[in-house]
């Protein structure tokens, strides 16, 4: 029998040895990872298991798990740590660690309910101990933040004040009355006018002249007030 044959028999002949990974294991480096984000705050934060790996079986070798940094808005209610199980340097297998988070901080949130377009500084914002994790926006904890800013849509009474509620208010908003200065060579005019859109300092924006027919465009020059140059 040729050699080259006699020795893939025998390689075939000989059981492939094998070892096992304990699933309690791969949460436990995952588990270590959430430990890690979490920092000062793990003492206070609930943290539960709620989608486990089963056990796995790996050739012989060296073992080493490695966990995958954790990516995407922090923190948040559920978290998957992926964790890869390597041999002898080499990745063999993966698997998710499932984790449910509640993270309790103090929050600011509203006091009353508020109409669109309230200003910032008329809002009475209030702290409570709030579950973080929950939340999908970015919180405000410091009122100075949204200084100069208004609601862009309506809020309730106990709802968490977060930085998506808010927006710049615009030198020129829709429908705002407005001074149109009018330059016609030398000439200089004044009237007023209506805004049709919002904008800031240098937009363009159209704007319809008091007992004019049509809106005109015409440049933001300073808040309230827009250039029409003809």
């Amino acid at each position: 029998m040729p050699l080259l044959l006699m020795t893939s028999l025998a390689a075939l002949a000989t059981p492939r040895v094998f070892q096992r990974i304990d699933a309690a294991r791969v949460v436990a480096a995952a588990r270590a990872q959430i430990d890690a984000r979490l920092g000062s705050e793990r003492g206070t934060t609930r943290v539960a298991v709620v989608g486990t790996p089963e056990d796995m079986t790996v050739p012989q070798g060296v073992v080493a798990l490695s966990v995958r940094p954790l990516a995407g808005r922090w923190p948040r209610s559920r978290v998957g740590v992926p964790v890869e199980i390597r041999v002898d340097g080499r990745v063999v297998r993966s698997a998710t660690v499932w984790f449910a988070l509640a993270v309790h901080r103090q929050a600011l949130v509203y006091a009353a309910d508020a109409p669109v377009g309230a200003l910032a500084a008329s809002l009475k914002l209030v702290p409570r101990d709030e579950d973080v994790a929950q939340m999908q926006g970015t919180l405000i904890s410091d009122p100075h933040g949204i200084q100069g800013m208004r609601l862009r849509h309506p809020v309730l009474a106990g709802s968490a004040v977060e930085r998506e509620d808010f927006e710049h208010i615009p030198d020129v908003d829709r429908q705002e009355r407005v001074r149109v200065m009018v330059l016609s060579g030398s000439i200089r005019m004044q009237a007023r006018g209506t805004a049709m859109a919002k904008g800031d300092t240098g937009d363009m924006v159209p704007v319809l002249v008091d007992n004019a027919e049509a809106p005109v465009q015409a440049r933001i020059t300073d808040r309230g007030v827009v250039e029409v140059v003809q």
